[in-house]
């Protein structure tokens, strides 16, 4: 009997450390756009999310993981699985690979509506879950997408703020300023679905014209590929 007692005892240790090897990451939100029909083999249109996870999308079909895989099939993303709700509900998500995820089995609507609900994303050889909510999808070809997702915590928010560009004021109506930025570059505005709508040549401690603009939700990428969303009002 004490072999016994012993035995499951040495059982329930193992399936909780087990069970709490697994990491979410909480850290500050980051945001990732690809525009439609651009090059899917360029660094600056994958999320690499670790070292072996390149998210990204060619002008068609779903996601696939660059890093591991050369295009998009029933299984891609490989290393990775899909669930929908957030990373507080772990325990009670469902996992799919991401074309069984964001359609027979999305509880928000079907593929085209995949925006509707948050998604939790596990990298399975890095055992990270990582919550992400999608702001776009190009589904009519162009291979366009974007989402907010949750980074590695290890990268504390004060850290964050620190090394981050920050646009000034935010909500605008007509001019943006940068902070921490400054060398000259070109910059990237994108509407919420994606879509590139300016290219600006950036001088360093200038401000931004964007009083062309609608009412509405924008990103500004940087040459580094940081993404810093900003309000037209």
């Amino acid at each position: 009997m004490k072999y016994i007692t012993v035995l499951f005892s040495s059982i329930f240790l193992l399936l909780f450390i087990e069970i709490n090897s697994q990491t979410i990451w909480d850290g500050p939100p980051v945001t990732f756009i690809k525009a439609d029909f651009t090059d899917w083999n360029l660094e600056e249109n994958q999320d690499r999310i670790t070292p072996t996870v390149w998210l990204t999308r060619k002008d068609e079909q779903g996601q696939f993981n660059i890093a591991q895989e050369t295009g998009y099939s029933n299984g891609s993303p490989t290393d990775t699985e899909w669930g929908w709700g957030t990373t507080a509900d772990i325990s009670s998500i469902t996992f799919y690979n991401w074309k069984g995820a964001t359609n027979t089995n999305n509880p928000y609507g079907d593929h085209e509506n995949i925006s509707d609900g948050p998604l939790v994303l596990h990298l399975i050889t890095d055992d990270i879950y990582i919550d992400l909510q999608y702001n776009s999808w190009t589904s009519q070809g162009g291979g366009g997408f974007s989402y907010t997702r949750s980074s590695d915590p290890a990268l504390s928010i004060n850290d964050f703020e620190n090394k981050s560009l920050k646009i000034y004021p935010n909500p605008t109506k007509d001019f943006i300023n940068i902070k921490n930025l400054k060398e000259n570059q070109t910059l990237k505005i994108y509407d919420i679905l994606g879509k590139n709508l300016i290219d600006i040549k950036y001088n360093a401690d200038k401000a931004i014209d964007v009083s062309s603009l609608e009412k509405g939700i924008y990103f500004l990428k940087f040459e580094n590929n940081q993404i810093t969303r900003f309000i037209k009002k």
